[in-house]
């Protein structure tokens, strides 16, 4: 169970508010475009920038060809292990272009055999593990920055994960400040003032790196199994010396607390409970969901001058053109600007913004087979 120290962000990770941002991360690593009077910067969310969890075996490939299947892969069949990996990263992470190695290897977190997980670039990115009878029927998996950078839908994610009953072993939730607004020296006063002590006792703090333009590195706390802060300069790690952009990033293991899933739709809001120095994050939050309800409300207006301007003869098409597929290849090609409007410059989330207002739509479109280059899922339909 949670300790007392969790009290301050457990309380603010029951919350729902309508207008909170879609959990999407579409591997643009933070950057999250807005639109409010004054523009946030990339970077003004955290994401959860690394995932280890283990569940039941038993939750993967239900019936009793599931049965058998397990059964096999606990028997050391190499097929049946790479077809349970594969349906665990799918189940996890649809659409997000991750896939699994094709090679079964063996020993892994003290599971027998296991499978990476590779980028669409086809990068190693975490890996699938299962089998042995000390993991207690369990399997692992663990995503790696670049491996969450790919994941769509966080909420999707989190509904799997409680659907199996899965403990979250380590999360780590990062927001990255590009501007450098606040620096390592910014970390530093703050520990010096005593603003990391919690229960009259200051963490523990360490450096790493040389001022050389190479990046630097600070560390709150040194327990990996409980919490831990790393602030480092990452651009300078990526090998710009002038870069400001500095990383924040929060790592939360389980071995003394049990981690709640809304970490993963909220990854902000754990950041700044464990370490009330960094709060002006949940500010940049508060502004976000503003933007983000700006947003949805200039789609919707949109879509009402739209249609008193031009319902019509979109209707007309709709008449005239004999399939769904030739309507759309109208609409395409007779309707569609190139540019888009100014409030929808920059915005990355895509139909997952305006899910709200698009909904009808979609409904409406999944009742229709459409042809040759429209045939594609709603699901897909992106502003």
């Amino acid at each position: 169970m949670l300790n007392a120290i969790d009290a301050p962000f457990r309380a603010g990770a029951d919350r729902r508010s309508a207008a909170m941002v879609p959990s999407a991360n579409r591997g643009l690593k933070s950057s999250v475009a807005t639109l409010v009077d004054e523009p946030i910067e990339a970077g003004a969310l955290a994401i959860v920038d690394f995932l280890t969890f283990t569940a039941q075996l038993s939750a993967l490939q239900q019936g009793e060809f599931g049965a058998r299947l397990r059964a096999a892969a606990v028997d050391g069949c190499d097929s049946s292990v790479e077809l349970l990996c594969r349906y665990a990263l799918h189940a996890i992470a649809p659409g997000s272009g991750l896939r699994v190695d094709e090679q079964v290897r063996g020993f892994r977190n003290f599971y027998d055999k296991h499978c990476r997980i590779l980028t669409p670039e086809g990068k190693v990115c975490g890996f699938v593990a299962l089998g042995g009878e000390r993991q207690r029927g369990t399997f692992c998996v663990e995503l790696t920055g670049e491996g969450c950078a790919h994941v769509v839908a966080w909420a999707h994610t989190r509904e799997v994960l409680e659907g199996w009953g899965a403990k979250l072993s380590r999360v780590d939730c990062a927001h990255d400040d590009k501007e450098g607004r606040h620096t390592l020296a910014d970390v530093q006063r703050w520990y010096d003032e005593g603003q990391f002590t919690s229960r009259g006792r200051p963490p523990a703090i360490g450096y790493q790196g040389f001022n050389d333009g190479s990046g630097q590195t600070i560390y709150v706390g040194k327990n990996e199994g409980n919490q831990r802060l790393c602030v480092y300069e990452k651009g300078k790690q990526l090998g710009d010396p002038s870069s400001p952009w500095v990383r924040f990033e929060a790592r939360f293991g389980a071995k003394y607390r049990e981690i709640p899933y809304d970490i993963l739709e909220r990854p902000w809001e754990f950041i700044t409970g464990h370490y009330p120095p960094l709060s002006w994050i949940s500010e940049l939050s508060t502004r976000m969901q503003t933007s983000v309800a700006k947003a949805a409300a200039c789609m919707a207006g949109s879509l009402r001058h739209a249609k008193r301007q031009c319902g019509r003869v979109v209707n007309a098409l709709r008449k005239f053109c004999t399939t769904p597929g030739e309507f759309a290849g109208a609409v395409e090609s007779l309707l569609k600007a190139e540019k888009l409007p100014a409030w929808a410059e920059g915005i990355y989330q895509g139909s997952a913004l305006f899910d709200p207002v698009l909904r009808p739509a979609r409904d409406l479109a999944a009742r229709f087979v459409l042809p040759g280059d429209y045939n594609v899922p709603s699901s897909s339909i992106t502003v």
